[in-house]
């Protein structure tokens, strides 16, 4: 019976449990018969190969979603009495874009709001990219609070720590927009109406010379011209100079 009872409590060769890395730390560390010292040693280079383990699957996840990430249209408007100044990426844009790739690639992305100690009136937004094997990487950005006339202080605190979230998120995923900001430069205008005619006409008077001989009827003044005889470009795009050596008169037959 005795023999019957032992060889239920001994468990077949297939039956074995494989102990993980951690379990057999732990039994080691429980053992009082373990050097601690080369215990420890043991350990630290455990979470240093994990840690090494861990980057090389950051950066290789993170090769792969480069391709996922799209471009960003600029919805966002940044309008001063009136006046369009420039545009951006909005926030909710961005996230909206980029979630659905994070998430299949292993990715979250989040955010933390601070104030530095000695920096009154400055808000830092930490950025942090992290993978699901245990890597992360950090984006910080740091400003004033955002004012305005048109804005009380708390919704100032509130456009800062916006401004972090949407810079800190395209510098983590390298993400590319259409139209970047300008340093909220003012674009140039654009050619008021009528603007590409009268630059098509600027050669015409060089023709009215009467040291100008006009070639034979049928032929025209200029090589890019629509009409035959005519004195007027089609190239409003040319600058004033190659207007003119496009618009020089033919010689006589």
């Amino acid at each position: 019976m005795s023999a019957v009872k032992e060889m239920a409590l001994t468990p077949a060769p297939e039956q074995s449990v494989v102990l993980s890395e951690s379990d057999a730390l732990m039994r080691a560390a429980m053992d009082p018969n373990v050097d601690m010292a080369k215990l420890n040693a043991l350990i630290d280079m455990r979470e240093r190969v994990m840690k090494i383990q861990a980057k090389a699957a950051f950066d290789s996840a993170f090769a792969l979603m480069q391709s996922d990430i799209p471009e960003i249209d600029e919805r966002g408007k940044l309008i001063v009495k009136g006046v369009l100044r420039s545009t951006y990426a909005r926030l909710e844009d961005i996230h909206a874009a980029i979630k659905p790739v994070l998430s299949a690639h292993g990715f979250a992305i989040r955010h933390r709001t601070e104030w530095p100690e000695g920096k009154a009136n400055t808000i830092r937004i930490v950025g942090i990219l992290s993978h699901r094997q245990g890597h992360s990487e950090e984006s910080i950005f740091e400003a004033p609070m955002d004012r305005s006339e048109y804005r009380s202080d708390i919704q100032s605190m509130g456009s800062t720590v916006s401004y972090g979230r949407r810079y800190t998120t395209l510098d983590l995923l390298n993400i590319t927009t259409r139209g970047l900001d300008d340093d909220a430069r003012p674009k140039a205008p654009k050619a008021p109406e009528g603007y590409d005619e009268w630059l098509s006409t600027l050669a015409g008077p060089r023709h009215s010379s009467a040291a100008v001989s006009r070639p034979p009827t049928g032929r025209a003044l200029c090589p890019t011209a629509k009409t035959p005889g005519s004195t007027t470009c089609s190239r409003p795009d040319e600058t004033r100079r190659a207007i003119a050596e496009r618009c020089r008169p033919s010689p006589s037959s």
